[in-house]
């Protein structure tokens, strides 16, 4: 097996097993970093040259976002990212919890506003209203929203402990979906995880009901980047990658049949590639 030399990010391939030099899950490129530090950084370059790409040759480019523990380092590198002309993106948050009582402080969109969207100035942002009167209509309010907007260009997104992506939960997801946004009820599974992050974790508890976008809505995006660092996400990971076809069993499977990049560390490494992880 080839390495590039130096320090840095190392892109891994079943080539593990065919000697190839690129690690593939199905359609997904999968990249190896030091740590989430490192993984952050990456992403961050990567994405940044995407968006630099697509707005030398479109106006306004459109670009969904995940609140989240694994996405922090990303965000503060994102935000610090050059020559990125954010007066001509729309951002959109992929999902939120939906809890009238709930401080705002604890919601996705507070996370994903103070970690990046306040710090780079986007031309607009869309948010899930968590404390909407009816969840049902914002579902559809925010969908309206959605499909007038345009195509994605960009997804940023992670993966859950439950295989979730977004808040399209194990056996709860549709491969299928026609709706763009639904209201969801959260796995409790993804409630042990977000009790412990420390974006959410002074709330004390995680609201029983999301509003989310669907994986078709998600995965209409035309360039697909997934970060999922720390320790906590190697056992979906390992489940993940025992995969060689989608489930709903594990919403994130989808993955392979789309072209994008995942981006994991050393911590998070599945056991399948445990020899690129040492």
């Amino acid at each position: 097996m080839k390495w590039s030399i130096g320090a840095g990010p190392r892109s891994i391939d079943p080539g593990l097993f065919k000697g190839g030099t690129e690690v593939r899950f199905g359609k997904t490129t999968v990249v190896l970093c030091d740590d989430e530090f490192e993984l952050g950084r990456k992403a961050a370059t990567d994405v940044a040259s995407k968006i630099r790409d697509l707005l030398a040759r479109q106006e306004v480019v459109r670009i969904i976002f995940a609140a989240g523990e694994s996405q922090m380092s990303f965000y503060n590198g994102l935000a610090v990212e050059p020559n990125i002309a954010w007066h001509r993106i729309v951002c959109f948050n992929m999902d939120d919890f939906y809890d009238t009582g709930m401080p705002e402080k604890y919601t996705c969109g507070f996370q994903t506003r103070s970690q990046l969207y306040d710090r780079v100035q986007p031309k607009e942002v869309h948010l899930v209203r968590y404390n909407a009167a009816d969840p049902y209509e914002e579902a559809r309010r925010y969908e309206r929203i959605m499909r007038d907007a345009g195509e994605f260009d960009i997804l940023c997104q992670g993966i859950g402990t439950s295989g979730h992506l977004a808040l399209n939960e194990p056996f709860d997801a549709d491969f299928q979906d026609e709706a763009w946004v639904r209201v969801v009820k959260l796995a409790e599974q993804s409630k042990i995880q977000l009790r412990e992050d420390p974006n959410f974790k002074a709330l004390g508890y995680i609201p029983s009901m999301g509003i989310t976008m669907t994986l078709p809505a998600l995965l209409s995006a035309r360039y697909i980047f997934t970060m999922v660092p720390l320790a906590l996400k190697r056992p979906i990971l390992e489940k993940l990658f025992a995969l060689s076809s989608p489930t709903v069993e594990l919403p994130a499977s989808i993955l392979l049949h789309f072209d994008g990049t995942l981006y994991i560390d050393r911590s998070s490494c599945p056991s399948k590639l445990k020899i690129l992880c040492e």
